[in-house]
């Protein structure tokens, strides 16, 4: 072996020497870096991912709790009771609203009713006034007979029974205006209901969105104070933030 080749192979068992002694020192210290980095990330991921689930359970249960009180309104419009202590499976939304429905087809209904009922009655004393009419001039002409008095009573006492029975029809008013008051407050009630529920989940959403590492305990105080600012007194101001947010939400 020539000193050259020597040289060579000395520096070779040299430089194994110093690569395998590296490879102890530095490999943990590397697999360490790695397993830690991993954790940290893997720590910061499923964090993230039990916040946005308790972030979509909570706004499910928001959900569920308007549904519910969108539930008894419906069931208060239609006539029953007004407090519905959970969700009935087979409850029928659509037939729900065709009951509410009704409601208005029964108002429509009992108007038409007395309208007519008060058109016959007016019809008939038009009727009466005519023979009324006649006898009166007879009294002036002196030649008022048996037979006309005796109608006269009569046309008398159906004047009044029908001027009592105008009176009767006419109370229509009071259940028609009780009806069509109980759905127009339903619906405003259902309408606020269905407001606050778009504004508070999209709000929720997009404040999670826009600062992710805010926890929910901040992000609900959040929303709160924005869902409250814009149900305060100024109705005009107020309402013109709400449609500008719905319309962020494409509504």
């Amino acid at each position: 072996m020539t000193p050259e080749q020597q040289l060579d192979e000395m520096t070779r068992e040299l430089l194994d020497g110093l690569v395998g002694d590296l490879a102890e020192t530095v490999a943990p210290t590397i697999i360490e870096a790695v397993t830690n980095a991993l954790r940290g990330e893997i720590n910061a991921k499923l964090s993230k991912a039990l916040m946005d689930g308790e972030l979509y359970r909570r706004l499910n249960d928001d959900m569920q709790t308007g549904l519910k009180d969108i539930y008894a309104e419906i069931k208060t419009a239609k006539g029953g009771e007004s407090v519905v202590p959970q969700i009935v499976a087979e409850a029928d939304p659509e037939e729900l609203f065709n009951q509410a429905s009704d409601q208005l087809d029964a108002v429509l209904q009992t108007t038409e009713k007395a309208a007519v009922d008060i058109i016959e009655i007016v019809e008939q004393l038009q009727e009466m006034q005519g023979v009324v009419d006649k006898i009166v001039k007879g009294f002036e002409s002196g030649g008022v007979t048996r037979h006309d008095r005796e109608r006269l009573k009569e046309i008398n006492t159906t004047l009044g029974n029908d001027l009592s029975q105008i009176m009767v029809t006419m109370s229509f008013q009071d259940l028609t205006g009780q009806r069509i008051k109980i759905i127009i407050d339903s619906l405003k009630k259902i309408e606020q209901i269905v407001q606050h529920l778009i504004v508070s989940t999209g709000l929720m959403i997009q404040t999670r969105a826009a600062a992710p590492d805010k926890n929910l305990e901040e992000i609900e105080e959040e929303v709160k104070s924005r869902t409250t600012q814009l149900n305060g007194p100024s109705m005009e101001t107020d309402q013109q933030n709400v449609d500008d947010l719905l319309s962020q939400f494409g509504l």
